[in-house]
C-alpha cells in the first residue's frame, strides 16, 4: 500500500470541502428565494439529512477500518469479504432507513419546532430526501471505500461531478420549486456519485458475506457515524433554544453561521478521514513509524487550518448576512455569534482528531465516549442554563463551552492512555 500522506489527505480535504459547499449553495438559493422561513426550514430538517449521510459514512468508514487492517496483515481474502458485505449493507440499510424516516419525518419536524410556512417548506424537502436516501447512503459510503482502495483522486472527482450536477439543478429548480427543488438536486447529485463509484470499484463476486462481518462493521461504524451526525443532534437542540431566545430570526442566524462553521468541521473531518486509511493499515501491519508520521502531519495541518479559520472570521461577519439575505435582526445576532464561535475552533479540531484516531485503530469505545457525551449531557445542559442567563448569546456560548469540555476530556483520556504505557 502506498502510504504517501498527500495522496490521502489532499483529496479527502477537497472532497469534504465540496460536501460542505453543497449546503452553502443550497443556503444561498434558499435565502434569496424563501428568506428567513426557508433558511429556518432547512436548518430544522437538517438533522434528518445528516443522519442519512452519516449512516453511509459510518458504514463506509467502519468497514474501511477493518478493510485497511486486513490489508495491513496481507489477508486479502478477508478484505474482499468486507468489501462485498459493505456494498450489501449500504444498499439494504439505504432502502430501509429511507422508508422509516419518510414515515416519521413530519412528526419529527413538528417536534423540532417547525410550524406554518416553515413546516410546509420542511416537509417538501424531507419527503424527497428520505425517499431518495438510498442514493445518498450508498454514495457517501462508496466514496470512503474508494479512498481506502487507493482511488483517492477518483473519489474527489466523484464529489466534483456531484457538486456540478447539484449546482446546475439548483439553478434550474429552486426558483420554481423552492426547497423541493433543492432536495431533488441533492438526491440526483448523490446518485451520480454512487454510479461513478460503482463503476470504479471492483468486487469479488465469489467473496462470501458473513454474519460476523456484518456485526463487526456495525460495531466499527458507531464512532464514524456519530462523529458525522452528532453536530446535527447538537443543531437540533440549538435550533430549539435559538427559536425560544430569538424567534425565526435566531434560527435563521444560526443556519447561516452553520454554513461557515460546518464547512470548517468538514475540513477538519477531511484531514482526519485522510489519515484514516494509513492509520488503519499501519494498525494492522504493526507499523508504528508511519502511523506516528501520519499523526504528526494531521496535527500540524489541523493547527494551520484553525489559525486560518480564526483569521477569516471578521470577513464572515461582514459578508455572510448580505450574501444569504437574512433579516436585520438575524444579522445583528450573527455579529456576536461568529466571534463566540471562533473560540471553539481549536477545541473542535482536538475533538475530531482524537475521536478519529481512536476509531481508526479499532478503539471504538473510547471514541464513542467522546462523541456521544456532548449531545447527551454537555450541550443540552449548557443550552438550558446559558440561554436563560444570556439569551441568544448564551446559545452561541453553549456551543463553545461544550466543545471545550469534550476536548478537555479527550486530552485527559489520551494522556492517561500514554502515561499508562
Amino acid at each position: 500500500m502506498d502510504l504517501k500522506l498527500s495522496k490521502y489527505i489532499i483529496p479527502s480535504i477537497i472532497s469534504m470541502v465540496l460536501i460542505g459547499t453543497y449546503t452553502n449553495i443550497d443556503g444561498f438559493f434558499i435565502g434569496n428565494t424563501a428568506g428567513d422561513d426557508g433558511l429556518a426550514a432547512i436548518n430544522i430538517v437538517w438533522p434528518i439529512v445528516a443522519l442519512i449521510t452519516s449512516i453511509g459514512t459510518g458504514i463506509g468508514v467502519g468497514g474501511s477500518v477493518m478493510l485497511g487492517s486486513f490489508r495491513g496483515r496481507d489477508d486479502n481474502k478477508s478484505a474482499e469479504q468486507i468489501k462485498t458485505t459493505m456494498l450489501l449493507m449500504l444498499l439494504v440499510v439505504g432502502v430501509i432507513s429511507g422508508l422509516l424516516l419518510w414515515i416519521v419525518s413530519r412528526p419529527l419536524l413538528e417536534l423540532m419546532g417547525a410550524s406554518g410556512r416553515v413546516l410546509a417548506y420542511s416537509v417538501d424537502y424531507s419527503d424527497i430526501i428520505c425517499l431518495g436516501s438510498v442514493f445518498q447512503i450508498m454514495g457517501s459510503g462508496l466514496v470512503v471505500l474508494l479512498r481506502n482502495e487507493q482511488k483517492t483522486y477518483f473519489s474527489m472527482f466523484c464529489c466534483i461531478a456531484g457538486l456540478i450536477v447539484h449546482l446546475l439543478l439548483d439553478i434550474l429548480l429552486v426558483e420554481n420549486y423552492a426547497l423541493g427543488g433543492v432536495a431533488v438536486s441533492t438526491v440526483a447529485s448523490q446518485a451520480v456519485v454512487m454510479i461513478m463509484s460503482l463503476f470504479a470499484l471492483r468486487f469479488d463476486i465469489k467473496a462470501k458475506i458473513k454474519k460476523n462481518n456484518i456485526i463487526s462493521i456495525l460495531k466499527a461504524s458507531t464512532s464514524p457515524l456519530g462523529i458525522n451526525f452528532v453536530p446535527s443532534v447538537v443543531l437540533l437542540f440549538t435550533n430549539y433554544f435559538a427559536l425560544l431566545s430569538g424567534g425565526t430570526a435566531g434560527v435563521s442566524a444560526y443556519a447561516v453561521m452553520s454554513y461557515a462553521v460546518y464547512t470548517f468541521d468538514y475540513i477538519y473531518q477531511g484531514v482526519c478521514d485522510g489519515i484514516q486509511p494509513i492509520i488503519s493499515y499501519c494498525w494492522g501491519a504493526g507499523n508504528q513509524t508511519d502511523k506516528k508520521r501520519a499523526v504528526r502531519a494531521a496535527v500540524i495541518i489541523l493547527a494551520a487550518f484553525t489559525i486560518l479559520f480564526i483569521l477569516i472570521t471578521p470577513g464572515l461577519i461582514f459578508i455572510m448576512p448580505e450574501l444569504f439575505a437574512v433579516s436585520d435582526a438575524a444579522a445583528k445576532m450573527m455579529n456576536t455569534g461568529f466571534v463566540i464561535y471562533a473560540v471553539s475552533y481549536p477545541f473542535k479540531a482536538i475533538v475530531k482528531f482524537i475521536c478519529s484516531y481512536y476509531y481508526s485503530c479499532g478503539k471504538t469505545k473510547l471514541s464513542n465516549v467522546l462523541i456521544y457525551i456532548d449531545p447527551v449531557i454537555f450541550t443540552p445542559m449548557l443550552l438550558a442554563v446559558l440561554s436563560k442567563l444570556f439569551g441568544i448569546n448564551g446559545v452561541w456560548l453553549s456551543m463553545t463551552l461544550a466543545q471545550a469540555l469534550v476536548a478537555a476530556l479527550g486530552l485527559s483520556l489520551l494522556y492517561k492512555k500514554h502515561s499508562n504505557k
